[in-house]
């Protein structure tokens, strides 16, 4: 805001020293007559009246500027606090969507580990199938071979049984 030096004014109102204009030279019949007293206060009365009304109107304006700036930083406080309440609401939702996907990892990795713990079950319980099919494999070729021994054993005994039951009839 401009500051006023009151002596910088007063010596626009009233010249002093150097700052006086030089005096009109008028001709002598038409010089006036000096001044009396009345007519200086009143003059001097009139530049001080002009003066204030200048430093009112300079007042004024600078009021008008004052008003102009607050209004200005008013709206750019507003927006701030409005680009703050956004930012604090995207941080509230992203705090939210954070702890929502921790849970869900938390979920998935007891659901990973419970898939792996079914694999380990599934995988034992198919090598036993395993070494049990094996064993019956064995059994069984085991068994084919008793089986085999049977039959062979039928063949060899059966036609000499057969052949001494035809003999006591003939």
């Amino acid at each position: 805001m401009d500051s006023l030096d009151l002596d910088q004014v007063m010596d626009e109102i009233i010249p002093r020293g150097e700052n006086r204009p030089p005096a009109p030279n008028y001709p002598a019949r038409q010089r006036p007559r000096p001044p009396d007293d009345a007519m200086a206060a009143l003059d001097l009365v009139s530049q001080a009246a002009a003066a204030i009304k200048e430093l009112e109107k300079q007042s004024a304006q600078a009021v008008a500027r004052a008003h102009t700036a607050a209004n200005s930083v008013r709206e750019k406080l507003e927006r701030a606090e409005e680009r703050g309440d956004r930012a604090e609401a995207a941080l509230r939702k992203s705090e939210a969507d954070a702890a929502e996907l921790s849970a869900a990892l938390v979920q998935t990795r007891n659901d990973v580990e419970t898939l792996q713990s079914l694999v380990a079950a599934t995988q034992a319980e198919l090598a036993a199938m395993e070494q049990r099919a094996l064993v019956a494999e064995k059994r069984a070729g085991e068994a084919d071979a008793a089986v085999q021994r049977i039959v062979d054993a039928i063949r060899t005994q059966l036609p000499v049984k057969v052949a001494e039951q035809a003999k006591p009839a003939a």
